[in-house]
Order: structure tokens, then C-alpha cells, then sequence
């Protein structure tokens, strides 16, 4: 798929439902290999703000999730985690709902990876924005039957973990036309927190504002390379 923005195309990573399978509650009802989801990395409005991003060492991304369901679970990106940006702290996100609505769930896992310590559901529309805290893997579900788009920001600066998601068949808990089913490949998970996202003052944005705007005021975007100074944020993403 290309996007063209500003002038300049853009081409897509396509994540088909057989690269899923991994991670999928019922693997075995997958017949048909179909695009899951569209990932445009790197995008810029302008040469200026390309300057900006390169600079502060960040990276904006679009992702188009299709409709779709594979058994009873609804189509949803693979997951992953970050790596350390600080001693003891990974590397966070900041999603936009641009169309349709989300399920995020959002994992801390323990001192095993099949050990989770919170899982935090998210259902987000259009205009929301969710942060994915420090030291918390994520996946997002399209749980309707239209096309889910979303943007992100997100350091530039390291390679997202999915080994824990293969290894564990996907996330703590899957979405189903059934509700809510727990991965057995766990050993210990606690029940869901469910809430809504909240837009921290700190990012000085109205909710009716894209968050590509921070490119205009990129000290607001520290957060997502030296997320120690930002704990306030962090604690005030959810409702």
C-alpha cells in the first residue's frame, strides 16, 4: 500500500494474517493468508519536520488495521515490548486513534515473561490517545468491521521485542467474538484492569489535536527517550 503525504509517498510494511499465526487463539481456523495490517514507518509532513525528528531521535508511524477475524479472536497487531531506554526503564509510546476504535492491552510482565504483573485494557475511539508506559509490551485489536487507523510516536533509537509474544502464543488475554479468554501458555496473570485513556497536561495538546503536532514543540517528545523524568506522565495516562 503507498500513502502519499506532503507531496512524497510513503510505502507500507504489510503484516499478513500468516505472520500472525504465532500468536493467534485459534491458529488452526486460519485459511486464508490476508493483509492484517499496513505499518508506515518514518513519516514526515515536511523536510523541516524531518529535520526535527531526525534530530531529537524519534519516529512517526502510521498503522492500518483491517477488519477481520481468524476463528473467534478479531485481527490485532502481533505485540511486543521495548528494550531499556534507562536503567530499569524500557522505552515508551504514545498511540493516536485517527479512525474506528481500539482495544489495547497492555502487559507488565515479572521476573519471568510468563509471569504478568498488571494488564491494562484500553478502549479508545477516534481522538484518543494512549501511552504505553515504560516496561509494558502491547497489543492492539480492531474489535469492529471497520478499518483501524492509527499513528504513533516512538523512539527511533531501538528494535522492538517479539520474541515473548511467539514464545507465549501473544498476550495475556485474547479478544473473541466470546469476550475475553486467558492465555493458559501463562503461569501467573492477574485479572484485567479496564479503562479508558487520558491525556496527560504535560504534552499540552487538546484532544481534538493529532499528536504529529508535538513536531512543532519536540521538547514535549522527551519523554520518549528519558522516560525517568516523565513519571507524572506515566501516572496519569489512564483513567
Amino acid at each position: 500500500m503507498e500513502l502519499e503525504i506532503g507531496g512524497r509517498i510513503f510505502k507500507s510494511e504489510t503484516r499478513f494474517a500468516y505472520d500472525l499465526k504465532p500468536v493467534l487463539a485459534y491458529p488452526d481456523d486460519l485459511q486464508e493468508n490476508f493483509p492484517a495490517y499496513e505499518m508506515f514507518r518514518d513519516v514526515y509532513l515536511s523536510l523541516k519536520d524531518r529535520e526535527v525528528i531526525l534530530e531529537k531521535e524519534v519516529r512517526y508511524d502510521y498503522t492500518f488495521t483491517n477488519p477481520g477475524m481468524v476463528g473467534k479472536e478479531y485481527i490485532k497487531t502481533y505485540g511486543h515490548y521495548h528494550p531499556e531506554a534507562e536503567e530499569g526503564l524500557s522505552f515508551p509510546e504514545i498511540y493516536e486513534i485517527l479512525e474506528g476504535e481500539a482495544i489495547f492491552v497492555i502487559q507488565k510482565p515479572g521476573r519471568r515473561i510468563d509471569h504478568i504483573e498488571d494488564v491494562i485494557v484500553v478502549e479508545a475511539k477516534a481522538g484518543d490517545k494512549i501511552i504505553i508506559p515504560p516496561n509494558y509490551g502491547h497489543v492492539m485489536i480492531n474489535p469492529t468491521q471497520k478499518m483501524l487507523k492509527s499513528c504513533n510516536w516512538v523512539s527511533r533509537g531501538f528494535s522492538s521485542i517479539y520474541n515473548p509474544y511467539t514464545m507465549l502464543r501473544g498476550a495475556a488475554y485474547y479478544y473473541t467474538e466470546d469476550g475475553w479468554v486467558r492465555n493458559e501458555k501463562y503461569e501467573k496473570v492477574p485479572e484485567p484492569r479496564f479503562t479508558k485513556p487520558k491525556l496527560p497536561k504535560e504534552l499540552g495538546l487538546k484532544r481534538s489535536e493529532e499528536v504529529y503536532k508535538l513536531v512543532k514543540d519536540p521538547e514535549k517528545l522527551e519523554f520518549l527517550n528519558k522516560p525517568g523524568k516523565y513519571k507524572e506522565l506515566f501516572e496519569n495516562a489512564f483513567e
